[in-house]
């Protein structure tokens, strides 16, 4: 897709640009609170797993931030935030999602494995994005972003997918830590048949597992059942960085193209997605040849 000819404020550079302005606010609010006591509130006090979303006072200060920038940019841009951010003008094109800090119980306990996902949609498709990481393949904090077309960068740079390596056997691929019972019941090892060749980790913010798969440190990743602000960044760097992303439905993975048109499309969306290199793909498909690809009724939360 490309931008609507003469149309430069709404470029998807200038989106980009944009986005990744925010993504540094919003780096600089969460790492600010890092020297303050952050109240932590849970959203799940109900249920055998409870309580595991948790939602901080650092959470919803962001979103707000990042709210007000973007109504004063683009005032007739539709906005959907994880903490409760749900502004759709009538007639919207352009939509931005944002997740002020995905991977919260990660934050809460000190773990600096977090991010803050920033992403616009035009008519459904991701177009710009910039996720803001604590942590990177730098070794340090900042920020992944990507435009429709456009290459994957990191902090204004370009990023070569994969570390050079010699003598690599094995890589590194993410999946929620209850996954493998899930598609191998009572088993903890994937079937010998088709041995996996990555060992397993759990990131704990889908967002910045993305962002590690378009970056290459991880060939592949999966999650169960994120939501459009979750996703919708790391898709498009996904794409940026050459690897692919898939949903599932009616029993098979296609590739993840829109998120939907519509309010309630959008407000609504969640599904089983993939992210990997062909390579990688071909591997975990010959693994789950004989177990149906999870349906979008069967997603649940991280």
């Amino acid at each position: 897709m490309t931008p609507p000819e003469g149309d430069v404020r709404l470029s998807y550079h200038s989106l980009e640009a944009f986005a990744v302005q925010l993504a540094n606010v919003a780096g600089d609010l969460i790492e600010r609170s890092l020297d303050r006591e952050v109240e932590v509130e849970y959203k799940d006090l109900t249920g055998p797993l409870s309580p595991t979303d948790a939602v901080t006072d650092a959470d919803r200060e962001v979103e707000e931030v990042l709210v007000e920038r973007i109504r004063d940019a683009f005032p007739d841009h539709a906005i959907l935030g994880e903490e409760g951010t749900h502004i759709f003008p009538a007639g919207f094109e352009y939509a931005w999602m944002i997740d002020p800090i995905d991977g919260t119980q990660n934050f809460v306990n000190g773990l600096p494995v977090y991010s803050c996902s920033i992403a616009v949609l035009r008519n459904g498709e991701p177009v710009a994005g910039a996720i803001w990481g604590a942590s990177s393949h730098r070794l340090g904090p900042g920020v992944y972003h990507a435009r429709s077309g456009g290459p994957l960068s990191f902090n204004n740079m370009p990023v070569s997918v994969g570390r050079p390596t010699r003598g690599k056997l094995r890589g590194l691929g993410a999946m929620p830590h209850d996954e493998d019972q899930h598609l191998h019941p009572g088993a903890l090892e994937p079937q010998t048949t088709h041995r996996l060749p990555w060992d397993r980790r759990h990131i704990g913010s889908g967002a910045l597992e993305a962002a590690f798969v378009a970056a290459g440190v991880l060939e592949s990743g999966f999650n169960s059942g994120p939501r459009v602000w979750d996703i919708a960044a790391g898709a498009l760097l996904v794409e940026a960085g050459g690897r692919h992303i898939w949903v599932a439905g009616e029993g098979e993975w296609t590739p993840l193209t829109s998120f939907g048109t519509t309010e309630e499309e959008l407000a609504a969306w969640r599904r089983p997605v993939l992210m990997a290199s062909d390579a990688a793909y071909a591997s975990i498909m010959a693994e789950r040849a004989e177990a149906p690809a999870p349906s979008a009724d069967a997603a649940s939360g991280s």
